[in-house]
């Protein structure tokens, strides 16, 4: 399975949790059943993101160094890095 579509299999894994939750939520379901869900879905996503910081990563930031664009590729992975940490 190439980059790609481990990454749109994992985004289509989270698209199938956020709509079960949907449905859950709609037949009031139990909380701690709709907590469970959301921190799937939280789970996926923190797992999709490590996938687009690899590709990220083995990618731009390798050809913004080569590319002699160090100041761009720090910024970029500090701005990602408080995000990450809000």
């Amino acid at each position: 399975m190439s980059e790609e579509e481990r990454i749109a299999h994992r985004i289509k894994i989270i698209k199938g949790h956020i709509l079960h939750l949907q449905k859950m939520v709609a037949e009031d379901s139990y909380c701690i059943d709709l907590m469970t869900q959301s921190l799937a879905i939280q789970k996926s996503l923190q797992s999709l993101n490590k996938e687009l910081l690899k590709r990220h990563l083995a990618t731009c930031v390798k050809e913004q160094f080569v590319g002699g664009e160090d100041a761009k590729a720090i910024t970029e992975l500090s701005h990602l890095y408080h995000l990450a940490q809000s």
